[in-house]
């Protein structure tokens, strides 16, 4: 039971992780902000991020769980931390992907899509942008102050960013936590790029 407790946290981080590929470097400022995420009209997860250039941190709290993802774009690497049990899975980040946005995602709204419109959404007033790729339609709308993003919709899934506070983030965040052990899994179908071995065999496995 414990194993496939450890099991259905990690399918879920890893759900986080590949569903919304956005997250890495959101932008280049510094800030936090509180965070939902709903899929087909429903919530269904909420938390916090933080944003350190193109360092980010989730923390994603599911059915009484806390699901923690660090992606690091710089590293080629994300952890999924289960502060629960004090381990991490290490997973690899293609760097070079397109659709990771390695630029920040301001500025790619601004030069893929196109403006539709001012509307105040989360209370924060917002420029709308709207682009189509590949068939899948995203609509983004930025605050025009701060310029960062205060929801994210790609038609059947949305993310909103509330409470956004721009200010410098901890280090320690963007990292796992002393005390932490790596959780090896054995491959599990549907995560794309896990090897025969699981996650202790994948490149770069116990690099910090």
């Amino acid at each position: 039971m414990i194993f496939a407790n450890k099991t259905l946290t990690i399918a879920i981080a890893a759900f986080l992780l590949l569903f919304f590929g956005l997250l890495p470097a959101l932008q280049a400022a510094e800030f936090s902000a509180d965070m939902e995420i709903s899929r087909q009209g429903k919530v269904v997860a909420t938390g916090k991020i933080f944003v350190q250039g193109e360092l980010t941190r989730t923390e994603m709290n599911q059915n009484g769980r806390t699901i923690t993802v660090i992606s690091r774009p710089d590293k080629g690497l994300a952890w999924s931390l289960m502060p629960q049990a004090k381990t991490y899975m290490e997973m690899p980040m293609d760097q070079d992907k397109e659709d990771h946005y390695s630029d920040n995602l301001v500025k790619e709204m601004k030069k893929r899509g196109k403006k539709v419109g001012r509307e105040t959404v989360n209370g924060v007033a917002c420029d709308k942008y709207e682009f189509t790729e590949e068939g899948r339609k995203t609509t983004c709308w930025i605050g025009v102050k701060e310029e960062l993003p205060v929801r994210i919709n790609t038609g059947d899934s949305e993310i909103n960013y509330r409470n956004i506070k721009v200010a410098r983030q901890p280090k320690h965040l963007f990292r796992p936590p002393a005390g932490y052990r790596k959780f090896a899994l054995p491959n599990m179908p549907g995560m794309p790029g896990m090897p025969p071995g699981g996650a202790g065999s994948m490149p770069g496995a116990g690099q910090r």
